[in-house]
């Protein structure tokens, strides 16, 4: 009895070894974290933001016949576009990190 609860779990050495791995990379490459915008599915679809005009997405005309779908806003009005004071990473987004950090030490340093 000793002997058994004392044993390893099922599986050789070597399944074992990738259980482990799956579990220490799971963090990485796991499932992303949801997101505000994610977890308020109180709204209806139809009912939400344009992300271009604002106004709800039930008046707007959704273009389905060509290979690429076009949306039709219902007003040439378009909310303004976020504008970023600092630097862009690599990828054109706004830096963080270590990144923001070196920008505003070259930033004082030039003052």
């Amino acid at each position: 009895m000793a002997r058994d609860e004392a044993s390893p779990p099922q599986g050789n050495t070597f399944t074992r070894f990738f259980d482990r791995v799956d579990r220490a990379l799971l963090p990485v490459f796991g499932p992303p974290p949801l997101t505000e915008a994610e977890q308020d599915e109180s709204v209806p679809h139809d009912q939400r933001a344009c992300p271009l005009c604002g106004h709800p997405m039930f008046e707007h005309v959704i273009d389905h016949s060509t290979p690429n779908t076009v949306l039709e806003c219902p007003t040439d009005e378009r909310l303004p576009e976020h504008e970023v004071a600092g630097p862009y990473n690599e990828l054109g987004m706004p830096a963080t990190g270590r990144r923001l950090e070196k920008f505003a030490g070259r930033r004082t340093a030039g003052e």
